[in-house]
């Protein structure tokens, strides 16, 4: 079933394009990550997605229901941490904790409060002014989490987070997701979605450039950098290598072909090459092809 439905969105601030007929679908109970470089669109589609701003083009459906039609009932069943965290700074945490149980209209319930503050080290008692960016990012949390929502919008939750409280996040949206909620997660750290996510979307400029279902990676695909100073691209090229980087003195290469042609022509260039290294392409990799060489018309 569909929680997340994006058809064709679009939102332009005057001249500026900040996402672009974009398409996504994302379904019950996945751990899906949206990653993509600053500026890329990221927040514009998560803020669009909450009805926060109006698109300027195309439909969002949140568990069926077109937005923003069906946004009091819908929001309900959303927790959203936001990249940059704004609460009011005079406010108690204690007290943001309660409006926020009050705005959802649900009963708050002392065991589960107490069980995520401890969690996260969170202190009721601090202002929410007096906070470091990394504990207020903690409240965010908290609150994003108290009404036990069914889809969770996360935007760069981690940052800010020191390595703790990382894992002590990522571990709790595990147990979520293992107890049917759907996590949208934004991110700048590739390890932590490789890690977590079961599917990701790569945006660039406002377009949507690529899904991977990481459950089915390609692990078969090879990273190979050769360095020296006079690099074989026409040796590789032939047994059907793709040049990914070329610098002064270093070629990366992408190979999915047969390894045994691979290591014998390595074998063969091994005199006039430095260093060889060949290793499986993970997210990061990928990531760095994509956007470094794959262009996407304005």
């Amino acid at each position: 079933m569909p929680i997340i439905e994006l058809d064709h969105i679009s939102k332009f601030f005057g001249k500026f394009t900040a996402v672009k007929d974009l398409s996504l679908t994302v379904d019950k109970g996945e751990f899906f990550g949206f990653i993509g470089p600053n500026g890329a669109g990221k927040s514009t589609t998560m803020n669009m997605i909450l009805s926060f701003i109006k698109y300027d083009g195309g439909t969002v459906k949140l568990f069926g229901q077109e937005m923003p039609a069906g946004n009091v009932a819908v929001k309900k069943r959303i927790g959203y941490v936001p990249s940059d965290v704004r609460f009011y700074p005079q406010l108690r945490v204690q007290d943001l904790i309660r409006y926020t149980m009050d705005f959802h209209r649900v009963k708050e319930n002392k065991k589960e409060v107490d069980e995520l503050c401890e969690l996260f080290q969170v202190d009721r008692k601090k202002k929410f002014g007096d906070l470091s960016l990394g504990n207020k990012k903690k409240v965010a949390i908290v609150c994003a989490m108290i009404h036990q929502p069914e889809l969770l919008i996360l935007d760069e939750p981690t940052n800010g987070l020191d390595p703790l409280m990382h894992a002590r996040l990522f571990r709790l949206m595990k147990e979520k997701q293992e107890q049917g909620v759907t996590i949208f997660l934004s991110s700048h750290n590739l390890k932590e979605v490789e890690d977590y996510c079961s599917k990701i979307a790569f945006i660039k400029n406002g377009k949507l450039i690529g899904v991977e279902d990481l459950t089915k990676m390609n692990k078969k695909v090879k990273v190979v950098t050769l360095k020296g100073r006079n690099l074989p691209f026409k040796q590789m090229e032939a047994i059907g290598a793709t040049c990914i980087s070329r610098k002064e003195q270093e070629g990366r290469f992408l190979y999915e072909e047969d390894l045994t042609q691979l290591f014998t022509t390595l074998k063969e260039l091994s005199n006039e090459l430095e260093d060889i290294t060949v290793s499986n392409r993970d997210l990061e990799e990928q990531f760095m092809s994509m956007y470094e060489n794959k262009g996407v018309e304005q």
